[in-house]
C-alpha cells in the first residue's frame, strides 16, 4: 500500500514496472478505489487516493479495509 502525502502526485515511471511484474505473476494493482491504474494520461497518475497491490484472493478483504479506514478518516 502507499498513500502519498495531500498534494502528491504519483509519476507513472515509479509505478509502470512494478504494475506489469505484480500482474504477470497472477497479483493485482488497483487504486485504493478499486480501479485499474491508468498509465495513459500522461506521466501522472491522477489519484485521489493510494495504491494497493496484493494477490486475488487477499485484495477485496484489504479495498474493503482501506475504504472504511479512508472513511472515518473523512468523517473526522
Amino acid at each position: 500500500m502507499r498513500f502519498p502525502h495531500k498534494g502528491y502526485r504519483e509519476k507513472i515511471w515509479d509505478h509502470a514496472a512494478g504494475c506489469i511484474v505484480v500482474t504477470e505473476a497472477g497479483g493485482v494493482v488497483t487504486d485504493a478505489a478499486g480501479h485499474h491504474l491508468d498509465f495513459s494520461k500522461g506521466k501522472y497518475l491522477d489519484l485521489d487516493t493510494g495504491i494497493i497491490v496484493t494477490n486475488q484472493k487477499l485484495m477485496p478483504a484489504l479495498l474493503n479495509a482501506v475504504q472504511e479506514s479512508l472513511q472515518e478518516k473523512s468523517a473526522l
